[in-house]
């Protein structure tokens, strides 16, 4: 007979400090263990206690932590106080915000040379003046491509200047207020033009309303302004008139340049926005039938990829992988997808790398006629993403019809259309586009070659109702390969 485990059940506790400290990486922790550690920032040897025993926890992948028992250890003997416990939780979140800061001040030199010269000039160490003001406008002009935040920091640094050679009181001195005010006009303007495109997005996408002032002016104001002397300035420009103006292609073609030239310079985050943006208006152009757009998603889309722009923390998001690879496919550019799949697949998130690349890698054989491949590759494949199952059924669909396996083809399609009624969560009209498809291509296979009425017949169908059939256009074609 087995002894009964009369140890009290530990609670399992959670709060906002030990939640924030989960968001930080290994080597954070480590960092922010030394912090706690320093006299300077912290004199609190519980406050440091505290942290560690919080951060073992999580580095051991601990969901909680027993409050009595993190207490025991802080105060040993003592009986547990919860107030005061959760202030010493409370006073470590304001340490733990406190470390954010000096982390994110580490992580830009400039901000540090602009905050030494800050205190400089307010605490008028004269000696200081020349070596602090030439290292902070040294540390902003390291990068030759000039982003909105370096205006912004010039603008401070030449304010900070204008407070330390006391302008305001200095006679017959000329001071530096066209340089404050030229920084300040081009941070503004900058940071308007992205404002204005914000709004522009999310009024197409829900009915929300803004009012953003001086819209009209500033871009009157820039219609003149030799903003090509400024490549940021200009880039936000033309990205937003290709919002505002879409039927103006010259706007688009510009911003294209613009991130042909640039693109690599900028930082990554913004490059990434930047061509996305140009990338949407491609999509957009590409809806309405201009089909010349689709070479141009190619050609921005190749040029950032090149550019190591859309490879994020060694990363290829999924559907920006699956997007070019449709649009090349799309191109004919077979040999150059193939090549693709297989370098870049790498790259793809590990959980998802090897189903995202036997699917694409099927997209490919299908395009080179390889239908064979494709069975291999996905008939014994059923993907958890509902988008994969049904494009990847699709292509199984139309592998069976072009190896004339009429049965294999009744038979799986039968399957897929059991699949698409007992699927509630896939929309209706999605549902209803699938199951067009499955239904005309029954009744391709029941069409005698050279029967033109029956094809006539069908051919009409299916052109009514192309806007609710998955690939009607590989139908159409099928079809006048039996006349």
């Amino acid at each position: 007979m087995s002894k009964k485990n009369n140890a009290p059940l530990r609670e399992t506790h959670t709060n906002k400090v030990f939640q924030t400290l989960q968001f930080l990486d290994h080597a954070e922790r480590k960092r922010l263990g030394k912090y706690l550690n320093s006299p300077y920032f912290n004199q609190s040897r519980t406050l440091a206690q505290l942290g560690e025993i919080l951060l073992d926890h999580i580095e051991k992948e601990k969901n909680g932590f027993d409050r009595k028992s993190v207490w025991q250890k802080l105060f040993p003997g003592e009986v547990y106080d919860d107030v005061n416990f959760r202030k010493y939780c409370s006073d470590l979140l304001k340490q733990v915000e406190g470390f954010m800061a000096q982390e994110t001040m580490n992580q830009d030199e400039s901000r540090h040379a602009i905050d030494v010269l800050d205190f400089v000039v307010r605490r008028k160490i004269e000696p200081l003046f020349s070596s602090a003001l030439r290292q902070a406008r040294h540390d902003i002009g390291k990068t030759p491509y000039r982003t909105l935040d370096y205006y912004k920091k010039s603008y401070t640094i030449e304010r900070i200047y204008y407070s330390m050679m006391d302008f305001d009181v200095k006679v017959n001195v000329r001071a530096n207020i066209e340089e404050i005010s030229e920084n300040l006009d081009i941070f503004y303007w900058i940071e308007k033009l992205k404002l204005f495109s914000s709004v522009l997005s999310q009024q197409r996408t829900g009915n929300y309303k803004y009012e953003i002032g001086f819209g009209d002016e500033i871009l009157a104001y820039l219609h003149n302004f030799p903003i090509e002397n400024i490549p940021e300035l200009a880039i936000y420009y033309h990205s937003f008139l290709t919002l505002k103006e879409e039927d103006n292609l010259n706007h688009y073609y510009n911003l294209r340049s613009l991130l042909d030239k640039y693109g690599s310079s900028m930082p990554q985050k913004e490059a990434i926005e930047l061509f996305d943006s140009a990338l949407h208006y491609c999509t957009g152009k590409l809806n309405k039938g201009n089909k010349v757009f689709l070479q141009e998603y190619f050609d921005l889309f190749e040029g950032a990829i090149n550019k190591g722009i859309f490879i994020v923390n060694g990363e290829l998001a999924p559907w920006r992988f699956n997007n070019i690879i449709g649009v090349a496919l799309g191109l004919g550019k077979i040999e150059w997808t193939e090549k693709f799949v297989e370098e870049y697949h790498k790259t793809l998130p590990y959980e998802s790398r090897d189903n995202i690349y036997t699917f694409n890698l099927a997209r490919v054989y299908r395009f080179q006629g390889n239908y064979e491949k494709v069975l291999d590759l996905l008939k014994n494949i059923e993907y958890e993403d509902i988008g994969y199952n049904l494009l990847s059924k699709v292509m199984l669909t139309m592998s069976y019809y072009e190896l004339d396996a009429h049965d294999a083809l009744d038979s799986f399609t039968e399957s897929f259309r059991v699949f698409l009624n007992r699927h509630k969560n896939i929309p209706q009209q999605r549902r209803r586009s699938y199951l067009n498809l499955l239904k005309f291509v029954r009744r391709l296979t029941r069409i005698v070659p050279g029967d033109k009425a029956a094809i006539e017949k069908l051919r009409e169908e299916i052109s009514r109702e192309k806007a609710s059939t998955v690939n009607h256009e590989w139908l159409l074609e099928k079809l006048a390969a039996l006349e």
